[in-house]
């Protein structure tokens, strides 16, 4: 049986969505969790009730000197930091490039140059397969890239493969479709969006035609299967990992199930506003065969369970609205949609 206690673990990106979670989860299992967060992170609040039971470093992953503090004497680190908005990204190509690819770089010689045993476990995405060739998607389906983000994922996640193959660190890398749940502060993703949305009797807005297909899977589940990844290192060292559930819905019909499952608004009807949505892909789902077969990963909950937690988790946490507020203003959130 794996034992997290006493295990020191960096989690970078710690305040965001994920990252928050799975600190949590971890602090929870008793490891010595050290939290990475950028210096002016506006989703600070995310991780306040970890402050007393695990250690926060203000840095940047363009910073070696803070970055280098932090990774100090790490038995695991979880590299879940990047800027993730598409259209911020979109927007700022340079400074994705060197959070997305060069932070991920500057760990990746970190551990090189110590020759130390940590064990690295980066956070990709299904988007590092592009308009996918063939469904559900599998770990060597082909690999493309559309946008900046897009391409600064796939870049990042090759870097930690040819780290492994070339220099022999220890490396597995999780490849995860759309997350969602509670404590989500881009107000752009479509399943928070909704829900706060429906909350306050007001109809989701879908920017683009509703037509996208996605695979949804809830912020347990991740969690989950990261933690797997470290806890089997043997078996998944130098492997990539598909996280998904198997099955995709569009966004106009997530938005219909929402207001269904709310109990809320039941008269709502989407609002499509048709708006062009560059680099976005028409259809994604991943499979999970790999993952279950190996480490005995699966999704153990479905969507609608998935959304009734999340609606319960706003409706409880009023206070995350200022927490979005801030992470809008910082990323000029209203200036991209």
């Amino acid at each position: 049986m794996f034992e997290w206690k006493d295990l020191n673990v960096l989690i970078t990106g710690a305040s965001g969505f994920l990252g928050s979670w799975l600190s949590e989860r971890l602090v929870n299992e008793n490891a010595n969790v050290t939290m990475f967060v950028k210096d002016d992170s506006p989703r600070i609040k995310s991780i306040e009730h970890l402050a007393s039971k695990a250690n926060i470093i203000r840095g940047d992953l363009k910073n070696k000197n803070s970055l280098n503090s932090a990774l100090e004497n790490q038995d695991v680190i979880f590299h879940l930091g990047a800027i993730t908005q598409v259209l911020y990204a979109i927007k700022n190509p340079q400074e994705t490039t060197e959070v997305n690819i060069n932070g991920t770089l500057n760990i990746l010689e970190n551990i090189r140059r110590k020759e130390n045993e940590t064990f690295l476990v980066y956070m990709s995405t299904d988007k590092v397969y592009g308009e996918p060739d063939k469904f559900p998607i599998e770990e060597d389906n082909l690999l493309s890239a559309k946008s900046p983000y897009d391409a600064s994922k796939l870049a990042a996640d090759r870097m930690c493969y040819c780290y492994h193959k070339t220099y022999g660190l220890g490396v597995s890398i999780a490849r995860s479709s759309n997350i969602y749940g509670g404590r989500e502060s881009n107000e752009l993703r479509a399943v928070s969006d909704f829900v706060r949305a429906v909350i306050k009797s007001k109809p989701p807005v879908i920017r683009g035609s509703g037509k996208h297909e996605r695979d949804f899977i809830f912020i347990d589940d991740i969690v989950n299967g990261l933690a797997l990844l470290a806890e089997n290192r043997k078996k998944t060292n130098g492997e990539v990992f598909n996280f998904g559930t198997g099955k995709a819905i569009s966004i106009y019909d997530l938005s219909k199930l929402i207001i269904e499952i709310s109990y809320i608004g039941k008269n709502l009807e989407p609002k499509v506003l048709g708006r062009p949505t560059p680099g976005e892909i028409d259809r994604q789902y991943l499979s999970y065969e790999k993952a279950r077969n190996m480490i005995g990963w699966e999704p153990k909950i479905d969507l609608d369970k998935g959304i009734r937690l999340t609606v319960e988790w706003y409706k409880e946490n009023p206070w995350f609205e200022e927490v979005i507020r801030l992470t809008s203003k910082y990323y000029g959130i209203g200036t991209l949609v």
